[in-house]
């Protein structure tokens, strides 16, 4: 074999182990990307369910600031409050 040879041989190996190499870190960046995604997607989800949950909180502090505000309405005083004990209806079972 000529030193030409030779040099070529050498040319296509270290490019095949380049393809190789190059292939094999695309296919593990690829792996990385879909790992981001999914992670990207459930923190997407988890946002949109703490929306829901602060939208639900901000509803019902409205609600009790209206009570208040416009309804002018307060929470009894302790000595107010009755409790009662129901008794239950033996004859219709209830």
């Amino acid at each position: 074999m000529s030193r030409l040879q030779v040099f070529f041989l050498f040319l296509v190996l270290v490019s095949a182990v380049a393809v190789v190499t190059v292939r094999h870190e695309n296919r593990l960046a690829f792996v990385a990307l879909q790992n981001q995604e999914k992670r990207h997607d459930d923190l997407q989800a988890e946002w949109g369910r703490l929306m829901i949950e602060r939208a639900t909180w901000t509803r019902q502090h409205n609600v009790a600031d209206d009570a208040r505000k416009r309804l002018d309405m307060s929470a009894p005083a302790p000595d107010r409050i009755v409790t009662l004990k129901l008794e239950l209806d033996r004859s219709t079972n209830r």
